[in-house]
């Protein structure tokens, strides 16, 4: 049971049983009835599990191959039909899909039989700063919603408390609706990290001081960031019964400091927009447990499985989405599997260690920090005719854009770059441009979207 402080305030239980419960009627969702099955299933014995992906797995196939040009040419093409995968061996006969399989074949990969209605649209940079169009149907965006609350709840937070967010453009803000709907049902208060300097994170603080949520979530570094502006200026009394760090590595330093400041662990998720959450810390914080629910995970290296402990490139397939089919995704980080049994009862295998994500602030010449991962969504996304994009900054008052030309690539989208870093950096950053055919990648195999080659660090 947890301790008194952290069961909630009197709205919270409302919420809980009579809000969010209203709501779901109101949408259609039935995300609350799969939320309750899904915190049963994640003790299921392994090969009861392992069973039921196989299942749903062949069901995917069998659709995608019949309903989607893409997978049918592609299955075509190596010969396969979907009834020719009979066993695991045979499922990694199919190529790998990439993100520029996406681009060129976006239509061709949503299925025909899928009413248009029933799909959401999306859009991501993804921590590359390359731009990707997808959608998602709505019986998936349920089954994902479920997950992230299962994952939630692992922190010691439960559905209708308050959450303190360290994220990028709220999407609430978008509407007088969305307003409506934080207020009553969601309870998220932001520190937007387009914004951090001193005055917001200040007044961050004392909101949540005063609001006292049992959750904080937010970016790796930007938590980090916030922390470590807490312990300089000795501002305390932010006491969360847990913290979710996702979308960025996080470090040990980033970790052991976050901890310290609040006084409780920090739960490292991992996920992307593109299938949402892959996989998830426990209490006992060592390795993240991997999704099975929504997704199926392998690590390979040059196209074929690596054991556990190896380090290899994460594969990821979307059990879920039928309006448009992710399987064998190439997500464009690394990790490594685990071959250990965790204690906490859930039998869903670990991911032992992931690599890349990693995304550098820019420090503005007035002292405001911006993360890299913010970024994405105002640059790579918002230009148009660029394909790939990287912020180098040289100087405190200096940015170096190395870009990737797209189709449409012109002297508006230059135009554009400049008033957009007016916008985000102020009148006092200069900045170049640097036009080249590609970007060179870390080791991991992937590239930073951006870089500060500052003295000190961007900090």
């Amino acid at each position: 049971m947890r301790p008194e402080r952290f069961r909630g305030d009197f709205y919270s239980r409302v919420v809980r049983h009579v809000v969010a419960p209203l709501w779901a009627m109101k949408e259609r969702s039935p995300y609350l009835k799969h939320l309750r099955y899904l915190e049963t299933s994640q003790y299921r014995p392994l090969e009861e599990v392992r069973r039921d992906q196989w299942r749903r797995l062949r069901r995917l196939l069998h659709h995608a191959g019949k309903h989607t040009e893409f997978y049918a040419a592609r299955m075509r093409e190596r010969g396969i039909q979907p009834g020719d995968i009979v066993s695991w061996e045979d499922f990694t006969r199919l190529p790998l899909l990439t993100k520029d399989d996406i681009r060129a074949n976006r239509d061709g990969m949503v299925a025909r039989t899928v009413p248009p209605e029933r799909l959401r649209a999306k859009k991501t940079s993804g921590s590359t700063g390359v731009s990707l169009d997808f959608v998602v149907d709505e019986d998936s965006l349920q089954w994902k919603r479920a997950c992230a609350l299962r994952h939630d709840r692992w922190t010691g937070w439960d559905l209708g408390e308050k959450v303190a967010a360290v994220w990028g453009n709220p999407e609430y803000k978008k509407s007088w609706r969305g307003h409506v709907r934080n207020f009553l049902l969601e309870r998220y208060t932001y520190l937007d990290t387009l914004k951090m300097d001193e005055e917001e994170m200040l007044r961050f603080y004392h909101c949540t001081r005063r609001k006292m949520p049992t959750l904080l979530f937010g970016h790796a570094h930007s938590l980090f960031l916030f922390a470590r502006f807490l312990e300089k200026n000795n501002l305390g009394g932010i006491r969360p019964a847990g913290v979710i760090s996702t979308a960025m590595v996080l470090h040990d330093f980033e970790r052991k400091l976050i901890e310290r400041v609040f006084g409780c662990r920090v739960t490292n998720r991992y996920g992307c927009e593109e299938v949402s959450l892959i996989a998830c810390e426990c209490e006992e914080h060592d390795g993240l447990h991997i999704n099975m629910d929504t997704v199926i995970v392998e690590v390979v290296r040059d196209g074929k499985p690596v054991p556990p402990g190896e380090t290899g490139a994460l594969v990821v397939t979307d059990l879920t989405n039928y309006g448009m089919p992710f399987i064998r995704y190439k997500v464009g980080d690394a990790g490594a599997l685990s071959d250990r049994v965790c204690p906490c009862g859930c039998t869903y295998p670990l991911l032992e260690s992931l690599e890349g994500r990693i995304a550098d602030y820019i420090v503005t010449p007035e002292g405001k920090y911006i993360s890299g991962i913010s970024l994405t969504e105002n640059f790579a996304m918002l230009l148009g005719g660029i394909k790939q994009l990287q912020i180098v900054q040289e100087r405190i008052d200096f940015l170096l854009f190395r870009i990737v030309r797209g189709e449409g690539f012109n002297g508006a989208s230059l135009g554009d770059l400049g008033a957009l870093v007016a916008k985000r950096f102020g009148n006092g950053m200069r900045y170049g441009v640097e036009l080249v055919d590609s970007l060179q990648q870390e080791n991991s195999g992937k590239y930073r979207f951006c870089i500060s080659k500052l003295k000190d660090g961007p900090f």
